[in-house]
């Protein structure tokens, strides 16, 4: 769902009277959640000081990455005990949850102590609970937190994805996948309404040059630039989106450049379908400059990048009458990857064939409309077959049929039957 506003949430410190061994209780604990919320800058580990200027507490997160559109309220309130050792994240609700929800709380947050891993939101119908530790780390209270009823109500994207970077887990690319702690994709912050659809542009087919502007910035996007561009109108369809170092939550991605991933979900906040990852990362490590992807029939190219945080890219995806060239590694179903040598208008010619020259170079011949014989070279780059040499000058249209092929002395001919 789509979390714009301001949300009113509790968290209750948590501790239990009959665990072995003991919950130490900290010392101020409810201010230490507090500086948790509210202002976490991190230690220099040599200095053992804050670092000036950089405060990774949950707040900013939220108002970061949703570009302010989303904030927290939150309320610590006074620290309960239970008698219990497996504690649910709804533990306190049948004591607790109607005095909440009467003073405008939209949903809770228990806050326990021991080790860390812990986390669990029990989802109700207009209210949530979330359960976590102190001693986990910002990435695991976010994502319980994004898990929220009345926030975004995700579900983990990193179901039946395997690892990151060996599955096809988003890992670093997407906090519901990775719990880093870093910025959701493009994908993710449509889907909550922290990114205008419309500046994520729909790849209309063919090539088209475009200016993507890093979702790890402040959206919108400058004006002649998207956020991200869609390859598709129907699941599976990919997504191509750039991310930089650019703040204290993106400085834990792996590279910056462009990303590509492949949405296989039709469910609008990411629920898996089918046992299959809803979301799948095709590139480990960020495209950057002169790379390029080449996936469900679109090549994804990066060109140089642009002062402001934005690089470069061309898109080229299958349409009609393009000239695809395939390989052939001699396994069942290989041939499924195709390079578009040639950008368009390869449906008006009549004949069209490949063959060699007398100098033994390959080439591909076509019968253009005014009845000429065209020879193109293609050095397997992009649009590369678009600059023929006319080797014969007239009539090529008078025939049945023209192939390629050699004789008995090895010479390489082209053969024609007349109509």
């Amino acid at each position: 769902m789509a979390w714009l506003g301001r949300r009113k949430l509790a968290f209750i410190p948590l501790s239990r009277t009959n665990i072995q061994p003991p919950d130490v209780i900290p010392p101020d604990w409810r201010g230490q959640i507090m500086q948790r919320l509210f202002f976490d800058p991190p230690i220099n580990p040599i200095t053992n000081r804050r670092i000036l200027g950089v405060d990774r507490s949950v707040r900013t997160y939220f108002h970061t990455v949703s570009s302010g559109q989303a904030d927290l309220d939150v309320v610590v309130l006074q620290p309960q005990t239970i008698a219990q050792q497996n504690v649910s994240p709804d533990a306190l609700e049948a004591t607790m949850g109607a005095q909440l929800r009467a003073e405008g709380f939209v949903g809770a947050a228990i806050v326990m102590l021991g080790g860390p891993g812990g986390g669990s939101t029990s989802q109700l119908s207009n209210f949530a609970w979330s359960r976590f530790c102190m001693s986990d780390n910002l990435g695991n209270w976010l994502g319980e937190l994004l898990h929220q009823t009345n926030l975004c109500d995700l579900p983990d994207l990193f179901d039946f994805a395997g690892d990151y970077p060996s599955g096809d887990n988003m890992g670093p690319f997407e906090q519901e996948a990775g719990y880093l702690a870093t910025h959701p994709c493009a994908w993710t912050k449509r889907a909550v309404g922290w990114l205008d659809p419309s500046t994520v542009a729909l790849h209309p087919g063919g090539v088209v040059d475009y200016v993507l502007n890093s979702v790890s910035l402040i959206q919108p996007p400058p004006t002649g630039t998207i956020a991200a561009v869609q390859i598709g109108t129907e699941v599976p369809y990919l997504m191509v989106e750039a991310r930089l170092k650019a703040d204290q939550f993106d400085i834990n991605i792996p590279n910056e450049g462009v990303i590509v991933y492949r949405v296989q979900t039709t469910d609008p906040l990411g629920n898996a379908q089918n046992d299959t990852a809803p979301l799948a990362l095709l590139t480990k490590t960020a495209l950057t400059g002169g790379q390029s992807l080449t996936a469900d029939g679109a090549r994804i190219a990066v060109g140089g990048t642009v002062l402001g945080g934005s690089f470069f890219i061309q898109v080229a995806t299958i349409a009609a009458g393009q000239l695809l060239s395939y390989g052939d590694a001699a396994t069942p179903g290989n041939v499924s990857d195709p390079a578009i040598v040639g950008f368009g208008g390869w449906l008006d010619f009549k004949f069209l064939f490949a063959g060699k020259n007398l100098a033994g170079e390959n080439r591909i011949y076509a019968v253009d409309k005014a009845a000429q014989l065209l020879a193109y070279g293609d050095d397997g780059t992009p649009g590369n077959v678009s600059d023929p040499v006319v080797v014969g000058f007239g009539g090529w249209l008078g025939f049945k049929f023209l192939f390629a092929g050699a004789n008995l002395s090895g010479a390489n001919r082209i053969y024609a039957v007349v109509a």
